[in-house]
């Protein structure tokens, strides 16, 4: 499991990133923590676990990077978990995982985090990071101007 944090660029050094990320989430002694710097917002990436969905989830922040629209809303389903990536502009809004096993709730947190930050879900259009699945796509096309896979 990734257990990861961004923190502005200014705040980072080697030194100091174990002790900044263990300030966020529960950390064993023998986790090592690696850095992704993301020039795109001005951030790095602050992590321990698997490497490869920490590459997953920095394509994913420079996917929402790189979209024209002003509303920025993309979403990865994983087996056992939703990665949510909101930005407004150039300003990052959100970048969380939570845990859902199935579509629904994988919505319930899409919608709350919409909430939120008061982004309408009827002029936004959702981009899947990777596969999605056509039932998740199908409710969503209910709520959102469009859903588009990245």
């Amino acid at each position: 499991m990734l257990k990861y944090t961004l923190i502005p660029q200014g705040y980072f050094s080697p030194e100091s990133a174990k002790d900044l990320l263990s300030q966020v989430v529960v950390l064993e002694k023998s986790d090592s923590v690696k850095s992704l710097e993301l020039p795109c917002y001005k951030a790095v990436l602050l992590y321990t676990g698997d490497e490869e969905a920490a590459r997953g989830l920095s394509g994913m922040l420079s996917a929402a990077a790189g979209l024209g629209c002003y509303n920025k809303v993309v979403m990865h389903l994983g087996a056992d978990a939703v990665d949510i990536v909101l930005a407004a502009g150039e300003r990052l809004l959100l970048c969380n995982s939570y845990p859902a096993v199935d579509g629904v709730t994988a919505q319930y947190f899409l919608f709350a985090a919409l909430k939120q930050f008061q982004i309408n879900p009827e002029v936004t259009t959702v981009h899947f990071y990777g596969d999605a699945d056509d039932a998740v796509k199908g409710d969503l096309f209910r709520h959102f101007a469009s859903v588009e896979v990245l």
